[in-house]
């Protein structure tokens, strides 16, 4: 089982475009994590959707 999603998986599995995704981090709205300059997800946070 995962333990983060990529921005591009969470906008698939909740049927939202990427720029959405990339919003609502920037704004705090997603917990997430910026490792080496990516932005993880948690899984959690996603299968609770």
């Amino acid at each position: 089982m995962k333990k983060f999603y990529s921005v591009k998986e969470v906008a698939a599995i909740l049927g939202v475009s990427k720029s959405l995704i990339y919003a609502a981090v920037q704004k705090c709205k997603i917990p997430h994590r910026r490792i080496m300059g990516r932005i993880l997800i948690p899984a959690s946070f996603v299968d609770d959707k």
